[in-house]
């Protein structure tokens, strides 16, 4: 998903209101707002990594697919000039066939807002590592993202967050997610509840963001307790990152992150990622955006040592529709492995 530059903005509120472009207000009284959103989102993907061994499936082909399209609610009360209350729904749905499939729900919260106290978010959220550091990289409409976390490690179920007030462009960001031991066998393993943490720091300074950020990414692989929404990252835990963003011009702007896996599991793939280091840049041209980042990745294991994607994409906007065109490069080497690229076309409208 695009989404903004971050630089004109903190990411206080970024949990509680993500980026919805367009919105129509179905009620409004009493200081209690309710807004409806959504989009529709289309594409037509070719190409990308194709696996040639003996009865491996055929994915590679042209295929028209729905995209993200997704439908919510959000609302907010305001309970004095500085204290207010807010939740959001928000539900995925197939869109481009008739279906019977149930919908997913997406980012679902609640909480409490205060511009001098802080922001308290309850419920199913992106985590604020990802919101601080990693969102900085997440431009693409399909492929083309790459983190350690992608908002769901250590997050998005059973999970509280708190957001600090902004002290001269400096806001400081923790969160706990809860996870449960219960319907595990007694007596079988250690069936204790236990919580996996993360926080991070986030710098605004005229066109410079700056923010760093750690992900317990806590394992419970032999325990009983476990994840109710969101996950671990499989191959270990400790995630660590940095990230910076500057605005160069009006019009452009560039972006750097560092991203480390701190504790590698014993069990982890050779293929896991270890390092990513990544560099990007977009460019508003009038009525759209153009947009590439490059990573070198670092791998767990000595097959491969590291290698280098890149994506890069262009999309041209009429409001409240856009149409958009992208790139994937996944650098995929390997016996019996095509690594094509991976084209995008597609069209969204958002409401």
């Amino acid at each position: 998903m695009f989404k903004k530059t971050l630089l004109a903005t903190s990411v206080v509120g970024a949990l509680a209101v993500s980026a919805i472009t367009q919105a129509a207000t179905v009620y409004d009284q009493d200081g209690t707002k309710v807004d409806v959103y959504g989009r529709i989102n289309y594409m037509i993907t070719s190409g990308g990594n194709q696996d040639l061994s003996p009865g491996a499936e055929k994915v590679s082909g042209s295929e028209f697919q729905n995209n993200g399209s997704r439908f919510g609610f959000r609302a907010n009360h305001e309970l004095n000039s500085d204290l207010s209350v807010f939740a959001r729904m928000e539900f995925r749905f197939n869109a481009d066939a008739q279906n019977t499939s149930p919908m997913t729900i997406r980012n679902s919260f609640l909480g409490l807002r205060s511009q001098q106290l802080g922001t308290v978010t309850i419920g199913n959220f992106d985590s604020v590592y990802f919101q601080a550091v990693s969102s900085l990289f997440d431009v693409y409409e399909n492929e083309g993202f790459i983190s350690l976390d992608s908002g769901s490690v250590g997050s998005r179920g059973d999970t509280l967050a708190y957001s600090s007030p902004v002290f001269n462009g400096l806001q400081g960001h923790v969160q706990v997610k809860h996870l449960s031991g219960n319907d595990a066998v007694i007596g079988a393993q250690d069936n204790s509840s236990t919580t996996s943490a993360a926080a991070a720091l986030s710098y605004t300074w005229n066109d410079l963001y700056l923010a760093a950020g750690y992900n317990q990414s806590k394992d419970v692989s032999d325990r009983g307790a476990r994840y109710n929404g969101g996950s671990n990252n499989a191959a270990g835990e400790d995630i660590w990152g940095i990230a910076a963003q500057y605005q160069f011009l009006p019009n452009f702007s560039a972006r750097i992150r560092y991203e480390e896996l701190g504790s590698v599991n014993d069990n982890a793939s050779d293929s896991a990622r270890k390092e990513i280091f990544s560099l990007g840049a977009t460019f508003n041209y009038g009525q759209g955006n153009i947009y590439a980042d490059v990573y070198d990745i670092s791998y767990v294991g000595d097959e491969v040592s590291s290698n280098n994607p890149w994506a890069i994409g262009v999309d041209y906007r009429f409001r409240p529709m856009r149409v958009y065109a992208e790139i994937f490069d996944a650098d995929v080497s390997g016996e019996n492995i095509d690594d094509s690229l991976l084209y995008t076309v597609g069209i969204r409208y958002d409401f």
